[in-house]
This record gives structure tokens, sequence and C-alpha cells, in this order.
């Protein structure tokens, strides 16, 4: 009964540091972006309604999450972002959740 208990605590405080980290929409949008591949910050900024600073800010927390990944990217001649595989696990999370909010949230 104990071990279940700790077990509970253990889920419950795991779930709350995933609820603190992408209670901020930016996040999780930048990530659900990126799965299909890389993209400069002019193409975030055009599918993301939100203000460059507050973007940026939240994709450096992301690099610093190692979710996200900066290079140098030829084809937008600067830089691009994508994910680290880490966040390509998150992706799917994501479409789950997705799928459940479509069936059960309405809007």
């Amino acid at each position: 009964m104990e071990q279940n208990r700790l077990s509970e605590q253990e889920d419950l405080l795991a779930l709350q540091k995933f609820q603190h980290n992408f209670e901020n929409s930016i996040k999780s949008s930048v990530i659900y972006l990126l799965r299909e591949g890389a993209l400069a910050i002019g193409e975030i900024e055009q599918r993301i309604n939100e203000p460059h600073a507050s973007i940026m800010e939240q994709l450096q927390e992301l690099i610093e999450d190692g979710l996200v990944v900066q290079q140098k990217a030829e084809k937008v001649n600067g830089l691009a972002y994508h994910l680290t595989p880490p966040a390509m696990e998150l992706v799917e999370q994501f479409k789950t959740s997705i799928a459940w909010s479509k069936q059960h949230i309405t809007y």
C-alpha cells in the first residue's frame, strides 16, 4: 500500500512538472510546428500569432530543455530550428492529446 502511494506521488510530481513546462502554449505550438522539419524563425512567427520576443524566449527554453536545436540552414539562408528525438516522442503524445481533445472537448 505504501509503495503504491509513493508511486502515485512520483507520478503526480512528474505530471505537474510536465504541465508546468508546457503551460505556455507557445512551447507546445512550436514543437508541433516543427514536427515535419526545421523552420526558420520567420516561418514560425508566420504561423504563431505571438510577439517575436515571446517566441524567442520560449525557443531558448526549449533549446535549454534539450527539445529543440538551432542550426545553420542553407535553405533559409540563416538559422533554423528542429526537434530532437525526445521532442519527436513528445509530438506523438501531442497527437494523442489532440485527438482526445477533438473528441471530448467542446470549443
